[in-house]
This record gives structure tokens, C-alpha cells and sequence, in this order.
């Protein structure tokens, strides 16, 4: 029964976390609302893992030696810091162009005031 309902908990996630990623900005409501669902069953995935497997190092060693995943809330963990270390990325590239292009005008600058 906990195998089923685990499983069932995971497909409910995956749908609305696809929903999520998939419906246009605009609808922002929609949105919303796929999210709220995506972060409700999460902690019902994370729940179900920790009946199922246990709590603590050796529930989380176990559920990685029996199906080879991460439980859900380490899972969301790394997503979440995949996505800010692509946004700190994107801001430093941004103050690289920046920084270059402020160097390219020093230099053309100086240039032109010593000719």
C-alpha cells in the first residue's frame, strides 16, 4: 500500500511540476496555482519516503540503494541551486560585458587625449 501511494504521490508532482514549466507566463493564476500544487505534494512525496523508508542518514541510504534516487527534499534542494548558480552566472557575465565596456571607453578616451 505505501509502495503504491509513494508512487502515486511522485506521478502527481511530476504533473503538476511539468504544468508548471509549461503554461504560458500570461497565465499567471494558472501558474500559481501549479506551483501551490507542486510544493503540496512534495511534502506529501517527502512524507511518503520518510514512511517508507525512515528517517535520517540511513532511510535517505536506503532509498538511494533501492531505487537509485535522492529523497525530495534533497531533490528539490539541488534544483533550487541549479537555478541560482545559472541567475549568478547571468549577472556575472552581465558585469563582465560591463566592466569591459567601461575598460574600452577608458582606453579610447585616453587614447584621444593624448593624440
Amino acid at each position: 500500500m505505501a509502495a503504491a501511494e509513494l508512487e502515486d504521490a511522485r506521478e502527481a508532482l511530476h504533473y503538476w511540476e511539468r504544468r508548471a514549466r509549461r503554461l504560458p507566463r500570461r497565465q499567471l493564476r494558472r501558474r500559481r496555482e501549479a506551483r501551490a500544487m507542486a510544493r503540496r505534494w512534495e511534502a506529501r512525496v517527502a512524507r511518503a519516503e520518510r514512511d517508507r523508508y525512515g528517517r535520517g542518514l540511513a532511510g535517505t541510504l536506503l532509498l538511494v540503494a533501492s531505487e537509485g534516487r535522492l529523497p525530495e527534499p534533497a531533490r528539490q534542494l539541488g534544483l533550487r541551486m541549479a537555478r541560482r548558480t545559472t541567475q549568478l552566472a547571468a549577472v556575472a557575465a552581465g558585469t563582465l560585458v560591463a566592466l569591459v565596456a567601461l575598460a574600452t571607453i577608458a582606453t579610447i578616451a585616453l587614447v584621444a587625449a593624448v593624440l
